[in-house]
């Protein structure tokens, strides 16, 4: 699901009103000429395409739909307004940092027609979308494909259950899977290159590869990122099983490297 869109007076209903009694949604009424709306832009959508992210932007230009900006009063712009469960439930008007817009985001309510994990509640008479062991399962399927970000929504707040301790060691391998295709990883040093090359090799299932440079990472530094590179070994252990050949060998050069 697009978590930034564009949104009119045609659409407004359907895309802002409507789709706020699933998830929260984030109105920013902005123009092309207005500087303080193309400084906080990039902040609210940064924010919206984050993993886990609980809310839609919906972008409003208000030169465009002068009506609608009318409508819900705006006077001053950027203006954001928070709609959840179909009505308009708080806003701020300006440019605010980062921190403060994140304190705004995490103090909206919950939309009735949204689970406890943040997901849209089906009941199709399959596994319940939050079943522990579906869940879980569902991961590892999207991590063996390569993709992280869409393995993060399913491991983060895992429920108490007898696969929580994997959810737990699959977790920062989605993380670094994730990062790694946001481009965080941009070739700023050698460590950088190397956890480039690892993300990559995952991806293409090569994992051989991708532990081979994870276990120098461990070697040059073990306090680089603060064991990030362990924990994304852990968790490519818990991946591809602790009876493969590849975990039983590198978990043996691991605990060599760290002691």
């Amino acid at each position: 699901m697009n978590k930034v869109i564009n949104v009119n007076q045609a659409d407004f209903q359907k895309e802002v009103v409507d789709r706020s009694h699933k998830e929260a949604v984030l109105v920013d009424f902005w123009a092309p000429w207005c500087g303080p709306c193309r400084m906080l832009g990039p902040v609210l959508e940064r924010l919206a395409d984050e993993p886990g992210s609980t809310f839609t932007l919906a972008k409003v230009n208000s030169d465009n739909n002068q009506q609608l900006a009318m409508q819900y009063g705006v006077r001053g712009i950027p203006n954001v307004k928070a709609f959840v469960n179909g009505k308009l439930v708080d806003e701020f008007v300006g440019a605010q940092p980062e921190p403060m817009v994140r304190q705004f985001i995490q103090r909206l309510p919950k939309p009735a027609g949204a689970s406890a994990n943040g997901q849209t509640a089906k009941h199709n008479g399959q596994a319940p979308a939050n079943d522990p062991a579906s869940r879980l399962r569902q991961a590892r399927e999207l991590m063996q494909k390569g993709d992280g970000c869409a393995a993060l929504p399913k491991l983060q707040d895992f429920p108490a259950s007898p696969q929580f301790d994997a959810s737990q060691k699959l977790l920062p391998l989605a993380e670094f899977l994730c990062h790694a295709a946001r481009g965080q990883y941009n070739g700023r040093d050698d460590m950088d290159n190397l956890y480039r090359q690892a993300a990559d090799a995952i991806r293409r299932r090569e994992y051989s590869a991708a532990l081979y440079s994870l276990l120098t990472i461990v070697h040059h530094d073990k306090s680089y990122r603060e064991g990030e590179a362990k924990k994304v070994m852990l968790g490519l252990f818990e991946l591809i099983g602790e009876d493969d050949h590849l975990t039983r060998a590198y978990r043996q050069q691991l605990a060599s490297a760290i002691f």
